[in-house]
């Protein structure tokens, strides 16, 4: 009895790796660089704003725990906002997350930027440029350097991760206890946090500083994204976030306590943070403890080369995500043949990063903290709608006090964010940012993503029948197949390749059924389909096996069997560009061989009449791959069958007659092994002729087959425009066989 098989990722990830993920992405660039900045709008009450921001992010990391264990897929936040406010908002969210990872990524940037010139300036002795122009120029080559990391697909390891995580806590502690001691041995500390009060710039710059640093607290999306691979995620994924959080508002506060209580000013310490912006940290701690100026320059650096590295690869995924199911052109879901990585998404990201890059630092850190903030606002919002909406999905772990909790989250984002953008000096380039992203992005949601997903939702394909074959072979073929009269051939001329080359063959059945038609109603042909794969199956003398699809359009049912079945070579029928539906027209079969990452070959059978051996092959050559597919099958037929092999070139003059020769000598030494080993002839023959097609045609009448491939011309051209083999096929009776070579870039690239 057939048993279903459910695939899925090792559960081996306890509550405190996960919650060390979680830390790891909330301690970071925020704490190094914004610290005094944000000190420098709320004064002592940025202890309060740490504290707020803490609580509003505990509300928003339980929403995505919950909504991560009701709908799992990979994709996160953008899938639920899909799933519960329909595809443009689902894009809006994908977009945004994409907006927020990069725009994240220039801020780790800038702030490396800011600590490495500090470096080559108070270390190194580097005047050369000033410190805004170095800290710039940094930013940019370490952005470069890392995407090119990425570019080759070289990631952090999980042992280094955690390196980097216990190095800057350690730091940080390190520094907050000496700051609290320097702070709490001055008879008068007390008067830093209240002079001229807690709040000096009141409510409004405690909310504008909890907008500039929310950033610093949205690490717990990733051990949402981790619930796969955890133990007990019902349990552990909730606790985690809340421990998390928690542990990095406490850092946070006590390395603001400590900055604020022990520094030395002539002015309030509060303002005098201020006015040292993202450098806060690295000259306050040298007045408080030995090589602190060093050590936090060493955490900050380690720190947010770390978090750049992550972040890349992170927003080109998301961007890959968002090519790969068509809210975003196809070529960003496109994988490099060499480095298995999404290059494109990942140049689209960096151009973004730099870009963001060159902006001030409050700037950059304002346009992420806008994008998380709508990210998190949607996401609060979605965990509402669902509860109404879909009380049936499954959830392992329930938010509680809901909607209320949600709501409160909702507002104070919202009001954070309105303070955020009026408040803060960079305001209306922040809102300008904004506002361009989102319209262009509804631009090429209306313009593309639209139309593309509902092109894409027609093609779906779904398997409902496979056989495997019983013994795995090193060589598959898949041959869709649909007439039976063209099937037994088709599979006939299969087992002839697999047989040589020690494979075996899949055979593809295609239900087509219209856009309106829902896939249940090809339910009562199914057993038909599978009834005529396994009469097919029986004629077959190598190991076979059989699928059947139902879709909406075959061309793409095929391509998906490929991409599922990864094959050598596909074989399908053609009767030229008719109209009669064997098996395919002209609009299924453009596409396949377009596409298909795959060597495919496409056969017109000799009309009228049943199969025969096949012992004469006319190759009409001229080299190239495509030729070169066709002599490789002449050659394994020929083994099989016993045939003798003729090439021929056509040529205009008798001057072809070298270029002739060079052909003759590139395929002659692919069949040089059939005499030897197998005693069969291979002989050659050049023609002069003002009509190709018309000499092939003439000769391919004394021989049982012709096995054409691409010549000069781009092979598609040749098929499209019925410039070379169609019209073979149009003007002989006989059986021609077409090939087309798939050849990958990187064998271009090398050659």
């Amino acid at each position: 009895m057939a048993q279903d098989i459910r695939v899925s990722l090792s559960r081996e990830l306890t509550l405190f790796d996960i919650t060390m993920i979680g830390i790891a992405g909330m301690i970071g660039a925020g704490i190094f660089a914004l610290t005094g900045i944000a000190t420098g709008i709320a004064g002592p009450a940025i202890l309060l704003a740490f504290l707020l921001n803490g609580i509003t992010a505990t509300f928003t990391g339980l929403a995505y725990a919950e909504l991560g264990s009701a709908i799992p897929e990979a994709g996160g936040s953008y899938l639920w906002v899909k799933e519960a406010m329909g595809d443009h908002f689902g894009f809006l969210a994908g977009w945004c997350d994409w907006a927020a990872h990069t725009i994240a990524c220039a801020l780790y940037a800038v702030t490396f930027g800011s600590f490495f010139s500090e470096f080559m300036i108070k270390f190194v002795g580097f005047t050369y440029l000033s410190q805004f122009t170095l800290s710039k120029i940094s930013a940019l080559l370490i952005v470069s350097l890392l995407t090119y990391i990425n570019y080759l697909g070289a990631k952090e390891s999980g042992r280094v991760g955690g390196f980097v995580t216990l190095f800057k806590v350690s730091i940080l502690t390190l520094f907050a206890a000496f700051g609290i001691y320097k702070t709490l041995i001055k008879p008068d500390w007390i008067a830093a946090f209240t002079t001229p009060s807690f709040l000096p710039h009141g409510v409004t710059g405690v909310l504008a500083a909890m907008g500039l640093t929310f950033i610093a607290f949205e690490g717990y999306e990733i051990i949402v994204q981790s619930g796969e691979e955890v133990k007990k995620p019902e349990k552990n994924i909730p606790k985690a976030i809340v421990i998390s959080l928690w542990v990095a508002v406490a850092i946070y506060i006590l390395v603001a306590f400590a900055l604020i209580g022990s520094v030395e000013a002539n002015i309030q310490s509060w303002m005098y943070l201020g006015k040292l912006a993202e450098f806060s940290l690295i000259r306050v701690a040298d007045q408080i403890m030995p090589f602190g100026a060093i050590m936090i320059i060493a955490g900050g650096l380690v720190s947010t080369i770390s978090a750049m590295n992550a972040t890349i690869y992170s927003s080109s995924r998301v961007a890959f995500a968002l090519g790969r199911i068509g809210y975003l052109p196809e070529s960003l879901a496109r994988i490099n043949e060499r480095t298995r990585t999404p290059h494109f998404a990942i140049f689209f990201s960096y151009v973004i990063i730099s870009i963001m890059s060159l902006a001030p630092i409050e700037a950059v850190a304002s346009a992420a903290d806008v994008m998380f903030l709508i990210l998190f606002i949607l996401v609060n919002f979605v965990l509402i709608l669902l509860r109404f909406r879909r009380p049936d999905l499954k959830r392992s772990f329930r938010m509680p006090l809901v909607p209320y909790l949600p709501l409160i989250a909702i507002l104070i984002q919202i009001v954070i964010g309105y303070y955020l953008l009026t408040e803060l000096e960079h305001g209306g380039f922040v809102i300008a940012v904004t506002a361009i992203w989102i319209l262009f992005g509804s631009l090429v949601y209306f313009a593309y993503s639209e139309k593309e997903r509902a092109h894409r939702l027609e093609e779906v394909s779904r398997t409902v029948y496979e056989e495997k074959p019983v013994e795995e072979a090193p060589f598959k073929i898949l041959v869709p197949v649909a007439n039976p009269a063209i099937a037994t051939k088709l599979g006939r001329f299969a087992g002839i390749i697999a047989r040589d080359k020690g494979g075996q063959v899949v055979f593809l059945s295609v239900l087509t059924l219209p856009a309106q038609t829902p896939f249940s109603a090809a339910t009562r042909y199914i057993e038909e389909s599978k009834r005529f794969i396994q009469e097919v199956m029986k004629d077959v003398s190598v190991p076979a096996g059989g699928i059947v699809k139902i879709g909406r359009r075959a061309s793409e049912a095929i391509l998906n069997a490929i991409e599922e079945e990864k094959p050598d070579l596909v074989i399908m029928g053609w009767r030229g560009r008719t109209f009669r539906r064997d098996f395919v027209l002209g609009s299924t079969i453009d596409p396949v061989l377009l596409k298909a990452k795959s060597d495919v070959a496409v056969i017109r059978f000799e009309p009228g009449k049943s199969w025969k051996p096949i012992r004469k092959i006319l190759i009409p050559t001229a080299g190239g791959p495509h030729a070169t597919l066709a002599a490789e099958l002449a050659k394994s037929v020929a083994k099989q069958e016993g045939a003798e092999i003729d090439l021929i070139y056509v040529g205009k003059t008798k001057n072809d007659e070298k270029t002739a020769q060079k052909a003759f000598e590139e395929t002659k030494e692919l069949l040089q092994d059939l005499k030897v080993s197998h005693n069969l002839k291979v002989s050659q023959k050049f023609i002069i002729a003002e009509d190709a097609v018309k000499a092939i045609a003439e000769e391919a009448e004394n021989y049982d087959a012709v096995f054409i491939g691409s010549t000069a011309e781009p092979f598609l051209k040749n098929f499209l425009m019925g410039v070379f083999p169609e019209k073979v096929v149009r003007k002989t009776s006989k059986t021609v066989v077409m090939t087309r070579k798939w050849v990958r870039l990187v064998d271009v690239l090398k050659k």
